[in-house]
């Protein structure tokens, strides 16, 4: 069964909603937060229905506190942060 929305955001976040794979957790999430905040700036500039709205920052919402757990759990499986490389001093 394929559900169907009205708008890319909600799409985007059910997919970080039912995301499992901890590797993707934090890609689904980014990307339902900048699909979010584009409708929102689209928002800012039409007049558009108080349903929406509420929609969107039930979303807010539902990621802060995905995102909160997330961050919390044990399991969740870091990625390293990168190693910076300082440049050599120039050889005189």
């Amino acid at each position: 069964m394929k559900l169907q929305w009205d708008h890319e955001w909600q799409r985007l976040y059910v997919e970080a909603l039912l995301e499992t794979n901890p590797l993707n957790l934090v890609g689904a999430f980014a990307a339902a937060e900048v699909a979010i905040l584009s409708r929102v700036e689209e928002l800012c500039v039409t007049a558009d229905a108080e349903e929406v709205w509420e929609a969107i920052e039930d979303a807010i919402h539902g990621l802060m506190v995905l995102k909160r757990g997330v961050l919390k759990s044990p399991t969740l499986i870091r990625a390293p942060h990168p190693q910076l490389v300082k440049p050599r001093a120039a050889s005189r």
